[in-house]
C-alpha cells in the first residue's frame, strides 16, 4: 500500500513570490506628513484565510532616490502587526501619525517614485526584490493618481550623516547626469532652514488661484488637520501651520471681499466704545450697589483672585474665592469669580442651572447674564443665531456708558465668538478679531484668539472635504 506524502510547505520567501498576490489586500498605512516631508513610510498588508497578516514596509524618497529600503513580515498574528504599528508610532519623535489610506494611493507613490528615480539612473534598493510581490502588479488596472515627485521640478537629494557612502555615490551621478544647477542638494542639518526659506520665497509669489496650488494646499491642510489632538496641543509649530493654511483657504476660497465688507460693517457697529486700562470696573465689582467703605480692599482681593483664575494656582484660588463669597454674600464679584473658577473645574456648560438662578436673582449684573447666555449656547448649539439679542449688546446692557473695563469687554467677545462660531458665521468671528487687533492693540486675549482660530478649523475642514469629493 502506497503512503501518501504531504506536500512540503513553501518557505515564506517562496510563498510571497508565488502566492502573496492571491491574498486580498488589507489595510494600508502612510505617515501623515509624506507630502510636505517628501519621505513616505508605507505599510501594505495581505490577509490570510486564517486572519493572519503578511505585510511589506517601504521607505520611499519622493524627492530623488525612490525606494530606499524595504522589509517584510510573513503570516503574523494581527495583534503582532498592530503592536509593530504602535511601536513605530511611539518611536516617532515628531509625533507624526501613521494614517490608514487606500491601496491605490500607496501604489502610485511607490511606483511613481521608482519611475522618477529610474529616470535619474537610480534603482530600487535590493531589499525591494521580495516585498514588491506583496504589492499588486504595476499595470493599467491600478488607477493613476497625479503625485508630484522631485521638489519644485528638480530632484532634491538630502544626505544623512548616517550614510556617508550614499552621498559619495549619489552626488557625482547627479552632477554627471543633470549638470550643476539642475538639482538641489542639502544635508539633513540644513533641511529645516532650506524649507523655511523656500516657503517664504514661495509665499511671496504664490498664485493661490492656480488649480495645482489650490489642490495641494487643500490636501496638505486636510492631512494636517487629521493629526491627533494631543500631537497638535504639544506641537505649537504645527498648530501655527494649521491656522495659517486655514486662514488662506477661508479668505481666498470660502468668502468673498463683499461678504467681508458686510461682516466688518456689522461688527464695527457693535464696538462703538472704548476700553479702559482697569481690569475690573466698579460695576463688575459691585453691580448696582454703592461701593462699601472697604471697596479698595475688596477690589484688591478680587483682582488678585482674578489673576489666579488665569494661572496654575486656580485650585488654590477656588478655595479662597469660596471663602470670600461666603464672607461677602452681597458683593457679586466674588460669586462671579467663584463661577470662573468652577468653569475651569467643570466646564461652563455644566453651570447652566446655577447661572439661570443667579441671573434671575440679579438681572442687572452683566457677568451673570453673559455667562448664562454663553452656557445656554453651549447646551443648545442649534438655537444660536446670526445675531445675539439686542439686550445683550454691551452698550444696550449699560445705556449711557461709552467705556468698559477689560473683563466686561472679554465677556462680550467670548459670547459673540460662541454665538457666531456655533451658528457657522465664522466670518463674523474673523472680522471681530481683526477689528480687535486694530482698535484695541494690547488687549487681544490669547485664549480667545486661540479658541476662535481653532473653532474655525472644523468649518474649513468640512469645506475642503466637500471640495475634494467634487474634485477627485
Amino acid at each position: 500500500m502506497k503512503k501518501h506524502h504531504k506536500q512540503p510547505l513553501l518557505s515564506p520567501e517562496k510563498y510571497i513570490r508565488t502566492r502573496a498576490r492571491t491574498l486580498p489586500v488589507g489595510s494600508c498605512y502612510i505617515n501623515d506628513n509624506w507630502r510636505e516631508s517628501g519621505y513616505a513610510t508605507i505599510l501594505v498588508t495581505r490577509i490570510h484565510i486564517n486572519g493572519n497578516v503578511t505585510h511589506g514596509a517601504y521607505m520611499v524618497d519622493l524627492y530623488c532616490l525612490g525606494v530606499k529600503d524595504s522589509f517584510w513580515k510573513f503570516n503574523e498574528h494581527p495583534k503582532d502587526f498592530h503592536e509593530l504599528l504602535d511601536k513605530q508610532q511611539r518611536e516617532n519623535d515628531s509625533g507624526i501619525r501613521m494614517r490608514k489610506v487606500d491601496y491605490q494611493l500607496v501604489h502610485n507613490i511607490i511606483y511613481g517614485a521608482i519611475a522618477f528615480a529610474e529616470e535619474l539612473g537610480f534603482h530600487p534598493h535590493k531589499t525591494f526584490d521580495l516585498p514588491k510581490y506583496i504589492l499588486e502588479e504595476d499595470t493599467d488596472n491600478i488607477k493613476l493618481i497625479d503625485i508630484e515627485f522631485g521638489y519644485k521640478g528638480k530632484p532634491l537629494y538630502i544626505s544623512s550623516p548616517e550614510n556617508p557612502g550614499e552621498k559619495i555615490r549619489v552626488l557625482p551621478h547627479l552632477e554627471k547626469k543633470l549638470g550643476q544647477g539642475n538639482y538641489y542638494f542639502i544635508t539633513e542639518a540644513e533641511a529645516e532652514e532650506f524649507f523655511e526659506r523656500e516657503e517664504e520665497d514661495e509665499s511671496d509669489e504664490m498664485d493661490y488661484h492656480n488649480p495645482e496650488v489650490k489642490k495641494n494646499l487643500i490636501l496638505d491642510f486636510v492631512s494636517l488637520a487629521s493629526s491627533p489632538k494631543k500631537f497638535l496641543k504639544r506641537n505649537l509649530e504645527k498648530i501655527g501651520e494649521l491656522m495659517e493654511k486655514a486662514d488662506i483657504i477661508f479668505f481666498v476660497y470660502m468668502v468673498t471681499v463683499d461678504e467681508q465688507k458686510k461682516a466688518s460693517a456689522a461688527i464695527g457697529e457693535l464696538f462703538d466704545f472704548s476700553i479702559t486700562s482697569e481690569v475690573l470696573s466698579d460695576s463688575l465689582l459691585f453691580g448696582k450697589m454703592e461701593p462699601p467703605a472697604n471697596s479698595k480692599e475688596i477690589a484688591k482681593q478680587a483682582e488678585r483672585l482674578y489673576h489666579m483664575a488665569t494661572s496654575e494656582q486656580w485650585k488654590e484660588g477656588l478655595t479662597e474665592v469660596d471663602k470670600m463669597r461666603i464672607q461677602y454674600p452681597e458683593i457679586p464679584v466674588f460669586q462671579y469669580l467663584y463661577l470662573k473658577f468652577m468653569e475651569l473645574k467643570t466646564g461652563l456648560r455644566n453651570l447652566l442651572p446655577q447661572l439661570e438662578i443667579l441671573t434671575n436673582q440679579n438681572p442687572a449684573y452683566l457677568p451673570f447674564a453673559y455667562m448664562y447666555a454663553s452656557a445656554f449656547i453651549l447646551n443648545n448649539p442649534n438655537k444660536t443665531s446670526y445675531g445675539i439679542s439686542e439686550e445683550l449688546y454691551l452698550k444696550n446692557f449699560y445705556p449711557g456708558r461709552s467705556s468698559f473695563c477689560r473683563e466686561e469687554f472679554l465677556l462680550f467677545i467670548h459670547l459673540l465668538i460662541l454665538n457666531y462660531g456655533l451658528s457657522g458665521e465664522m466670518l463674523m468671528v474673523e472680522e471681530m478679531l481683526l477689528l480687535m487687533g486694530r482698535r484695541y492693540p494690547g488687549l487681544m486675549h490669547d485664549e480667545l484668539l486661540f479658541e476662535a482660530k481653532i473653532g474655525k478649523i472644523p468649518f474649513v475642514v468640512a469645506w475642503c472635504e466637500n471640495w475634494i469629493k467634487e474634485n477627485p
